[in-house]
């Protein structure tokens, strides 16, 4: 889990000169919070490794976490991020709601116009969770 290196090689991390995901990252003694609740990780500083034709070190490493890399087995960027920001990022779908559609109903040729009656707010469900609601299972 090596990121880049950046460059004009590696182009789409690329804005302005630099890259948007902050590589390479600087040599740290401990993990430290930032401004934004994103933890700074620890990096020691380590030897030059060949890769390609290119030299990383560990400024270049991508944070993980072994356990969860071997449990499902794929890539996962692990970084912990402690602020109110992210609270209500992780949880704005929740208090977000169903899923809802606006159905209008008209009549043909009617010229009242009564923006109240027109507009039924209404749930969409999809059929997992009808089914789901149906067999009763708790939500």
């Amino acid at each position: 889990m090596v990121h880049g290196p950046c460059g004009t090689i590696n182009s789409p991390c690329m804005r302005d000169g630099q890259c948007c995901k902050s590589f390479p990252k600087q040599f740290k003694d401990d993990t430290e919070e930032n401004v934004n609740g994103y933890s700074n990780h620890r990096r020691r500083a380590t030897e030059l490794v060949q890769v390609g034709k290119y030299s990383i070190d560990n400024r270049w490493v991508v944070p993980y976490n072994p356990w969860l890399l071997k449990k499902f087995n794929a890539h996962i960027n692990f970084e912990v991020c402690a602020s109110v920001k992210s609270v209500k990022y992780l949880y704005k779908y929740v208090y977000k709601g169903h899923d809802a559609a606006s159905v209008k109903i008209q009549k043909e040729g009617a010229l009242d116009h009564d923006e109240i009656l027109s507009f039924v707010e209404s749930r969409y469900v999809s059929v997992p969770e009808a089914m789901w609601r149906l067999n009763e299972f708790n939500l």
